[in-house]
């Protein structure tokens, strides 16, 4: 199944009256009909189950980084294309899709079994079994899609994936002469003008952003494990309903810390915890929903009512350090929408809706608001000297690198070692790892070098001929390939058949997604808030 990430870019005005109908947004200039927004998250929900195993509420989908509203849009486009081209899907297909996806290969005739255990599973979700079927006959479209747009990854010619292979997999043999700045620290002196200087000119970079200070409840999870351990034991078909989630997951999906696959009832063990925390996650939405409701009915309305509250209900009350919307508040482990929601807040609007995280249910107040700000010298005087030191040893490193470039390729060329000359001239030798353009991650590699960097620098140079100067993020290095090592002919035979199916698949999806973005443009879809910016 393919996974989109198109964003929507919002167009020119409309009229109010066209917007007061589009309560879901806009498709090829029309109001996104109910119906059809409904059905197409229907579909995305069932996307996210079939991968994770569980049905997403909001919640879920935010945590997985998923939104759900997003996917359901991009389903609605790919909708309309398949009925502009004229894919009709038959029962045929839906009944192979079916077979091709739920089988066993252990066990023949498997199918059926696990296609009715998720439409009774579904079903307790609100979901029909002519959603899923409709969810079916859009998956097999999008893989006819697919085909038909990424036709041009099919013309990768053999001759074309020789090529990128035996250059992405050439060896290279290197070694680094590295020029950190820390080397270098203890040779900077701190002058107080210098420093002053320093600091005028990046005060920008000393800017503060605006921040925000809030109290909150939180309705811990952990107070309602016993309740949900009780709702738990009323089930009479949990074991059932255990052994079903399993088999639709899948084995490989439940591992320990290692990666290796759990047994069958360690999964289930997991599964069930999962379930509880559900369940216990849901008593203290409720719980919370309560305390928000007597908090809205205290009048006059204020941001203090929340600590009173709390005091009279014997909840604890936290109130939070100044913070920023990007940063959100140091030393809590709170949702990442923790932020966004305490920036929403005014003395007008002093209250949160309830947000709900992994470990529990939140509720904030609104305490104070702190404009952006420069801070004087003084008050950041630790801070700045240190990067004025850092700074300073940064130029000396790189300087150090130049004037070492600049005699090495005659001593090289005169017999010296360069290791040798390396450590004469205060830099640290590292022997690389043998590397190709292709690696990724090399378990030997030496963090204090740039794979990416180096990758770069190597296909320029000659064997036995170092590199210029390589700015680094710590100071610079000079890169000394020692030799190339080209891929043989045997290599290749063996590699090139999987290697062109996979170049071939990977053009093809790459077609498939800039047809997809342009489909995004002239359809013109939007979401609600992008609505009265778009024709």
């Amino acid at each position: 199944v393919v996974s989109f990430v198109i964003y929507f870019t919002p167009g020119v005005t409309l009229d109010r009256s066209r917007l007061a109908r589009a309560q879901y947004g806009f498709m090829n200039g029309k109001p996104i009909p109910p119906k059809a927004m409904r059905e197409a998250s229907i579909e995305a929900q069932i996307r996210v189950f079939l991968r994770s195993g569980r049905w997403p509420d909001r919640a879920d989908a935010r945590r997985m980084e998923m939104d759900l509203d997003r996917q359901a849009r991009e389903r609605l486009v790919l909708a309309d294309r398949m009925e502009r081209l004229g894919i009709v899907v038959s029962d045929a297909d839906v009944a192979r899709w079916i077979e091709e996806n739920f089988e066993n290969p252990s066990q023949p005739g498997s199918a059926r079994a696990m296609y009715e255990t998720l439409v009774r599973e579904l079903a307790r979700h609100g979901v029909t079994e002519a959603d899923l079927a409709r969810f079916i006959r859009h998956e097999i479209g999008i893989a006819h899609l697919l085909d038909l747009t990424g036709v041009a990854g099919a013309l990768v010619t053999p001759r074309e994936a020789e090529a990128q292979y035996r250059r992405l997999n050439e060896r290279f043999h290197a070694e680094a002469a590295v020029f950190t700045y820390s080397n270098y620290l203890a040779a900077v002196q701190v002058n107080p003008d210098e420093l002053a200087r320093f600091y005028t000119n990046r005060r920008d970079f000393y800017r503060q952003p605006e921040r925000v200070q809030v109290q909150f409840v939180r309705f811990a999870l952990t107070n309602y494990l016993a309740q949900a351990e009780e709702e738990l034991a009323k089930r009479t078909n949990l074991t059932a309903e255990l052994d079903a989630l399993y088999r639709q997951a899948g084995p490989n999906r439940f591992t320990d810390e290692n990666g290796q696959v759990l047994p069958p009832e360690a999964a289930k063990v997991k599964i069930r915890e999962q379930l509880r925390d559900d369940q216990a996650r849901l008593a203290a939405r409720r719980e919370a929903a309560k305390f928000a409701t007597e908090l809205d009915k205290m009048e006059p309305r204020k941001p203090e009512n929340l600590a009173a509250l709390a005091a009279q209900k014997g909840i604890p009350v936290t109130t939070t350090a100044p913070f920023s919307e990007a940063e959100g508040p140091r030393g809590l482990e709170v949702p990442p929408e923790f932020a966004r929601r305490a920036f929403s807040l005014s003395p007008e609007r002093p209250f949160s809706a309830t947000l709900v995280g992994q470990d529990g249910v939140y509720l904030l107040a609104f305490l104070a608001r702190f404009p952006s700000e420069i801070p004087p010298l003084e008050a950041l005087r630790e801070r700045v000297e240190e990067e004025y030191r850092r700074d300073q040893a940064l130029i000396l490193a790189r300087q150090a690198c130049t004037n070492f470039v600049a005699t090495l390729t005659n001593q090289l060329a005169a017999g010296r070692n360069f290791t040798d000359l390396s450590v004469e001239a205060g830099a640290t030798w590292i022997g690389l790892p043998v590397f190709t353009l292709a690696s990724r991650n090399l378990p030997q590699w030496d963090p204090r070098v740039s794979l990416d960097q180096v990758k770069l620098v190597a296909p320029g140079l000659q064997p036995n001929t170092p590199s210029g100067p390589v700015l680094t993020r710590d100071g610079a290095l000079v890169l000394l390939l020692k030799k190339r090592e080209p891929v043989t002919d045997a290599e290749l035979r063996e590699a090139l058949p999987n290697y062109l199916s996979e170049l071939r698949a990977q053009r093809r999806f790459n077609g498939f997604s800039d047809w997809f973005q342009r489909q995004i443009e002239l359809t013109r879809i939007t979401m609600p808030s992008e609505s009265e910016h778009t024709p």
